[in-house]
């Protein structure tokens, strides 16, 4: 689990630059340009854009993770399995992944109107990098989220009945997550994470342990 991590953050670095790439689109446009209708228009694309990107980026993780898990599988997770993992209520997030998406796209969308409104080219530009921040966190996120379900899926395939939760010792460990460490939960009962960027995972539970 920790080299799918690893590879996420590969993927998360690419995405990176295309997120980037999509806020520096609107930021070079001016105030001139960005009137209701190109604002609204604007916006609704970028995050269309930003949505399609991810469901790629979440696919690949996700196979890439289903393989590692159940290397005997021929199974492809497909794009239906992807959706149904994302339209599913997120613990640590609190909200529905293409709800938020729209609220913050429609968030951004009055953020710009408001500047343009007062010319206040100040408060665009920091509208446009709070947005961003806040698109990187629900895009890491989901990431990690889109991983560890994928995983627990092929544990499952694979006919596994318990699984042990392994706590990763580093800035990010909470106290929850140290009280759960080698913890032994039934495969349909693992709770859910409860802090944003939680790295720690679960792995088969034998009778041998």
């Amino acid at each position: 689990m920790r080299k799918m991590y690893k590879y996420l953050d590969s993927l998360l670095k690419k995405a990176k630059e295309s997120l980037r790439t999509e806020f520096n689109r609107v930021s070079v446009m001016g105030f001139d340009e960005l009137n209701v209708t190109n604002t609204r228009k604007t916006t609704s694309e970028m995050y269309d854009r930003l949505l399609a990107y991810n469901d790629k980026m979440y696919l690949k993780a996700a196979n890439k993770a289903y393989k590692t898990a159940n290397k005997e599988s021929e199974t492809e997770l497909d794009e239906k399995w992807l959706l149904e993992a994302l339209a599913s209520f997120n613990l640590v997030t609190g909200y529905l992944y293409k709800s938020e998406a729209e609220r913050k796209r429609l968030r951004l969308n009055e953020q710009i109107l408001t500047a343009r409104e007062f010319s206040d080219s100040q408060a665009f530009n920091s509208a446009l990098r709070k947005s961003a921040n806040l698109w990187w966190t629900q895009t890491t996120q989901y990431g990690i989220d889109i991983v560890d379900k994928a995983t627990l899926k092929a544990y499952k395939d694979r006919g596994v009945k318990k699984v042990r939760w392994v706590t990763q010792k580093d800035e990010s460990t909470c106290e929850v997550c140290g009280s759960r460490h080698n913890k032994v939960y039934k495969i349909t009962a693992v709770p859910g994470k409860t802090h944003y960027g939680c790295r720690c995972y679960v792995v088969p539970f034998t009778k041998e342990e």
